[in-house]
């Protein structure tokens, strides 16, 4: 009976042991992934590899490398590999949000690769949704209102309520405000936007 026993509890470490390196060596293969400043990074988005492990690291993770190419999406090659890139960063970002409906980043960049494939439904919907999750992650805002203003022509009412939030917020904070001083600059179009949104914030 006490070999049994004995028998019984190797086994479960066994078990366990098997289990954790899997964990380790999947939460590995993330970090193990192309760097930014390689060209087999965008290779490797496109080609639909791109991965993450069960932590909430590795989705951030995973998430902001594909923020980060779809910003930088010329870079991956022709058309085609661009719409490839494209594609991948929405699936993976739509799994997260099946598995996490809070995280506001998977929304973004989903709503992100949406945009660029030119799907503007699924596009309002998932910047919706990232609003809604992350109203006060000014990082996030940030990222938003550079995506609402490329995709200024296709918001709706809600979008574009929303939008003012985000500008309202950034507008209220000396990060944000060097952010919207930016756009300011380049962007005449949005000037006019941002002063009366200013304008109304109290003194």
């Amino acid at each position: 009976m006490r070999q049994l026993k004995l028998f019984s509890m190797s086994f479960f470490c066994l078990v366990m042991a098997l289990a954790s390196a899997s964990i380790f060596l999947t939460e590995a293969r993330v970090l193990l992934q192309p760097q930014r400043t390689e060209q087999s990074f965008y290779d490797h988005i496109a080609s639909g590899t791109n991965s993450y492990a069960s932590s909430s690291y590795s989705k951030k993770l995973v998430l902001g490398d594909c923020s980060f190419a779809l910003l930088n999406r010329s870079r991956a090659g022709d058309e085609q590999r661009q719409t490839a890139l494209a594609r991948s960063c929405e699936k993976i970002s739509r799994a997260i949000t099946e598995s996490m409906p809070s995280n506001s980043q998977a929304w973004y960049v989903n709503a992100f690769a949406n945009a660029r494939l030119g799907n503007t439904r699924l596009f309002l919907t998932s910047y919706k949704h990232s609003r809604r999750t992350g109203p006060n992650e000014q990082w996030l805002a940030e990222n938003r209102a550079r995506l609402a203003e490329d995709m200024f022509a296709h918001l709706d009412a809600e979008s574009l309520s929303l939008h003012e939030a985000d500008l309202t917020m950034l507008a209220n904070s000396r990060r944000g405000t060097r952010t919207l001083a930016r756009r300011y600059a380049a962007n005449e179009d949005f000037r006019e936007r941002i002063i009366d949104i200013v304008s109304k914030l109290p003194p």
